[in-house]
């Protein structure tokens, strides 16, 4: 008894807020950048840039940026082979023969992948050593730059992990 006493006047409550007519409410509709981060290239490093960088740090920073492009690339140019293979494999039952295709073709992107995933690591790293020098009161600057950087490779893996998902989830 004691329970429906609490219970109507909750369920009353509850269902009030989907009752609301209000029009200030923003659009549950799709946005056109929710269909995922678009495949971007990285450009290097120019050097106007890395001359406000010190050497050893832009030397680490350009080659994090071309590890990232030169395995974005190869993961490019795989692609379409492996998109090809998984749609071929729609359906199939799992060990058939397309299946396993396509799951060997799914780990060699991957492995396509590997190196943007640890560029993204070394600046990572690189960004946090220069942002704890930075608030320790050391030089000042170049953090900004390794910050736009990393935020470029992180788009690349971003995207590159979107396309292995929805890969891997169009095989089940």
């Amino acid at each position: 008894m004691k329970l429906s006493v609490f219970l109507v006047p909750a369920l009353g409550l509850s269902l009030s807020a989907c009752a609301m007519q209000g029009s200030d409410f923003p659009s549950l509709a799709k946005r056109p950048y929710e269909d995922g981060p678009a495949i971007t290239d990285t450009a290097a490093p120019t050097p106007e840039v890395m001359a406000t960088l010190p050497t050893a740090l832009g030397n680490a920073v350009d080659a994090a940026v071309r590890q990232s492009n030169t395995a974005h690339q190869a993961f490019l140019a795989d692609l379409p082979k492996v998109k090809q293979s998984v749609s071929a494999a729609r359906g199939a039952a799992p060990s058939s023969e397309s299946w396993v295709v396509a799951q060997v073709q799914l780990s060699s992107l991957e492995m396509d992948r590997s190196p943007s995933v640890s560029a993204l690591a070394d600046i990572d790293a690189l960004y946090m050593e220069r942002l704890d020098q930075e608030f320790s009161g050391e030089e000042k600057g170049a953090a900004a730059i390794i910050g736009q950087f990393r935020e470029k490779i992180e788009a690349q893996v971003s995207s590159q992990q979107q396309e292995i998902e929805e890969l891997k989830s169009s095989m089940r």
